[in-house]
């Protein structure tokens, strides 16, 4: 290796430090439903349907249209495992659910990665020079080896100020053959292009012409449109990133597209076509020329060979570049006029919405298109029943237009089938339940067979008939359907028989561990001692370090052996007083002591969200529990003690201690949902303050809030 070499390497491992991203994540809790109205993120099904991500409804007609849908590249964020196929779900996940990356891919290793910089086309733009130079004609070994290694040293970051172009103008000064200063041209106009200066790339790019490597002439052509573009592009975006009102450079623009067109025209199956077209679709963006990019993803869409770039990376460039802002009437395609009308139907019947969300789109008006789903006939009747569905609620009329049949297998089909069971279900026909189970045994398709149990389970919880869920024969087999129903519906009788006989071990904890919990909670003391048993004298708690695992299947919980701050016996001992003396004031408290110190306190760690708060009425889980009773609140408990004059000293003490803290420390209420005035709670402390002076629990507390 000569020292100029030497001293090239040196300095491009100074200006080419890899760069690091990070990312962030955010949550979003799915609403357990079929009938989705509205977006929220993470509540898509495999229903067709308006609440639906609209990548979603995309990417469902593109499967059925192609049968395939290609690999989806990895995005910035983790994909969730699911337990099952039924809980609503997010784009992301979807994707991956219908077209798997490549086992061990990267985001930088497929290349495909929808969001960033220039430089992102590095890695592969390397390979390929190298492999071009390797098999050129008329280039000596030293010259190729010099090429080589300057190429591979070229890691730029396309973030920082660096003078790549004429380190590597230096390295490769001593290569003199014709073809050996073709190629170094090339690469110094792709350090240049890297570097951000586009007038030099162009430049370099330029002089090359035609040459004996049909890679290296193609290579050059292409890249002289995309110096352009990117020269056009220098100022269009702010600091975050978004497109400024003042468009890019147009004149840098349309030269742009034009050195792009004659790239296609000269090599319309070339190497780089694919990626050409991309380009041109984002200088159609830049330009603000939604006609010609809506026509270029259309042709995208109907192509029988995928592009390079897979659906699902096409499907999300085009809800970040155009999606947003297309109307019905600006797309002839009928995938995707299918994807804005259902969008159209959003919030129909959602009232929380009604001051500030757009009309829904009108019957006439989706009527009006029917030329346009010339040929998909099925398609389009779909369209009509989810506005008879969704926004007239006129059930009888989805039974019209989409007779009962087979299910192919299609997204469209299932979506078709589906929304008639589920209009049958709304009309109180019968007939709504077996055909939901002729789905769930049709469904084909990621995530088609736990959309049918979910509707299926939603309409066994609303028929009063939820034991047919946990029946031997139930077609419902996804583990978070039955979970929610144990937690939030189910009576003392079912969460028994599962508890002693469930699905899985989870599932078996989860009945366990809600049957003792509103025993507890309902004052069902006595049913809880014969309960407790349930508990296997092999359970084991969780580890305090387990974020993974529900709280609400520690069944150990109920071991409690009580405290010594304020001293109380094992819960056991505590609900035999109870059964007893159900207003036993030693009891209310002790009984308190368990809730405060195991976290069961409303919002603690989310159990009792999980148990108590029931989900929305449209949700699965939503309708009233079948298990009686008023959940505790220590609170009240508290309260009672107060008021009992046959209360000890010690036990009012401490009762308006507790009490008081339930307020601490930022004066909301962490007991239940109940809220007492500040000058109550100045009550209670002057009470305890007062009345008990020699109390521990006086003593101890200094403040109230």
């Amino acid at each position: 290796m000569n020292r100029m070499l030497a001293i090239f390497l040196a300095a491009m491992a100074l200006l080419f430090a890899g760069a690091a991203y990070a990312s962030a994540d955010s949550t979003c809790y799915p609403d357990w439903k079929i009938r989705q109205t509205d977006y929220n993120g993470c509540s898509s099904t495999a229903l067709l349907s308006p609440g639906n991500d609209t990548r979603v409804n995309l990417l469902m007609l593109l499967h059925d249209f192609h049968g395939a849908v290609g690999p989806a590249s990895k995005y910035a964020y983790d994909i969730p495992e699911r337990r099952g196929e039924a809980e609503p779900f997010d784009w992301a996940g979807f994707a991956y659910k219908l077209g798997p990356s490549p086992a061990g891919a990267e985001d930088d290793e497929t290349g495909n990665f929808p969001f960033g910089t220039r430089c992102m086309s590095n890695m592969a733009a390397g390979a390929e020079y190298v492999a071009a130079v390797a098999g050129a004609k008329g280039l000596s070994r030293d010259e190729k080896a010099t090429l080589t290694v300057v190429r591979t040293a070229l890691k730029p970051e396309c973030s920082s100020d660096t003078d790549a172009a004429e380190t590597a103008r230096s390295a490769l000064a001593g290569i003199r053959s014709k073809a050996g200063r073709a190629f170094a041209d090339y690469l110094i106009g792709a350090a240049a292009f890297y570097d951000g200066n586009f007038d030099e790339a162009r430049m370099m790019f330029n002089e090359i012409g035609r040459t004996e490597s049909s890679w290296l002439t193609e290579a050059a052509s292409y890249m002289i449109g995309r110096a352009l573009l990117n020269q056009s592009m220098q100022g269009a975006f702010d600091e975050y990133g978004a497109l400024l009102e003042t468009n890019p450079n147009s004149e840098l623009l349309h030269a742009s597209e034009d050195a792009f067109g004659t790239y296609l025209k000269t090599y319309p199956r070339g190497r780089f076509a694919a990626s050409a077209g991309g380009l041109l679709r984002r200088i159609y963006w830049l330009g603000n020329d939604n006609p010609r990019l809506t026509a270029a993803y259309a042709a995208l869409f109907r192509q029988q060979r995928p592009p390079t770039l897979s659906f699902p990376d096409l499907v999300q460039e085009i809800d970040i570049k155009l999606l947003g802002e297309l109307k019905p009437e600006d797309v002839r395609d009928p995938m995707l006029l299918a994807v804005l009308n259902l969008r159209a139907m959003r919030q129909a019947d959602d009232p929380k919405f009604a001051d500030y969300r757009t009309p829904p789109i009108s019957r006439a008006a989706l009527d009006a298109q029917r030329p346009r789903f010339a040929g998909n006939d099925a398609l389009f009747t779909y369209l009509q029943a989810v506005h008879s569905f969704y926004v007239a609620k006129n059930p009888a009329d989805v039974l019209r237009l989409i007779p009962a049949g087979k299910v192919s297998g299609s997204f469209l089909d299932f979506s078709r089938q589906l929304l008639r069971a589920v209009a049958l279900d709304a009309a109180g026909d019968p007939a709504a339940r077996g055909a939901l189970i002729a789905l769930i045994a049709a469904a084909k398709k990621p995530h088609q067979r736990g959309s049918a149990e979910l509707a299926l389970a939603l309409h066994d919880e609303r028929a009063k008939a939820v034991d047919n869920v946990f029946a031997t024969s139930s077609a419902i087999r996804d583990p978070d359907i039955r979970e929610i129903l144990l937690r939030y519906h189910a009576g003392p009788a079912l969460l028994r028989k599962q508890a002693a006989q469930a699905m899985s071990d989870r599932e078996q904890k989860v009945a366990i561990f809600t049957l003792l919990y509103k025993d507890l909670t309902r004052g069902a003391y006595a049913d809880f001692l014969r309960d407790l048993p349930l508990v296997p004298a092999t359970a084991r708690p969780m580890q305090q370090d387990d974020y993974q695992t529900p709280r609400y299947t520690d069944i150990t919980l109920f071991r409690w052996e009580g405290t010594k701050e304020y001293i109380c016996p094992s819960l056991k001992a505590v609900a035999t007083t109870l059964s007893a003396k159900p207003k036993d004031p030693q009891g209310l408290l002790c009984l308190g002591e368990f809730i405060r110190t195991s976290g069961l306190d409303p919002d603690y760690y989310g159990v009792t969200n999980f148990v108590d708060e029931l989900p929305d009425a449209d949700e699965l889980g939503g309708t009233p529990s079948l298990f009686p009773g008023k959940r505790f609140s220590r609170l009240d408990g508290y309260k009672m003690v107060m008021a009992d004059r046959t209360a000890l000293p010690d036990q009012r003490a401490y009762a308006l201690y507790r009490a008081i803290n339930c307020y601490a420390p930022a004066g909301y209420n962490g007991c239940d949902a109940s809220e007492a005035p500040q000058s109550q709670r100045k009550r209670w402390f002057e009470q305890l303050k007062g009345q008990y002076p020699t109390s521990v629990w006086a003593k101890k507390l200094r403040y109230y809030w």
